[in-house]
């Protein structure tokens, strides 16, 4: 599985508290909310949900993927995780696609808050 590119927040959620939503058991849901082809969705957030959330295949892959993780790394996996059963990985390769044939519309400089067009030249540092 390839990195995401997905846009992550946290927002007060139905129970009042960030990050918890009420399950049907009436137990608060660990949850996390980000945006995927325009909709916004709420994904699991625990290694339990997460894995109940993919197919046996993509469990026994977690699994292993999680073994060999540094701890640091973990809450990266395990968001690429959650990201699996959506269509988060359709949305990206479109987006790199669109890069990758020279369409920069939307882009802007990582070290700036301007705006500037595609294949302009980046200022010279002082």
């Amino acid at each position: 599985m390839r990195g995401v590119g997905v846009r992550w927040w946290r927002r007060a959620v139905p129970s009042g508290r960030e990050g918890h939503r009420m399950g049907d058991s009436g137990e608060h849901e660990f949850v996390w909310h980000t945006v995927v082809s325009g909709r916004a969705v709420d994904l699991p957030a625990t290694l339990p949900t997460i894995r109940a959330a993919l197919t046996p295949a993509q469990a026994a892959d977690l699994d292993a993927e999680i073994a060999r993780t540094p701890a640091l790394d973990l809450p990266l996996v395990l968001a690429r995780w959650a990201l699996a059963p959506t269509d988060a990985a359709e949305e990206d390769e479109a987006v790199f696609a669109r890069l990758a044939s020279g369409d920069f519309s939307d882009c802007v400089s990582a070290g700036s808050d301007e705006l500037r067009e595609p294949h302009a030249p980046r200022p010279e540092a002082s």
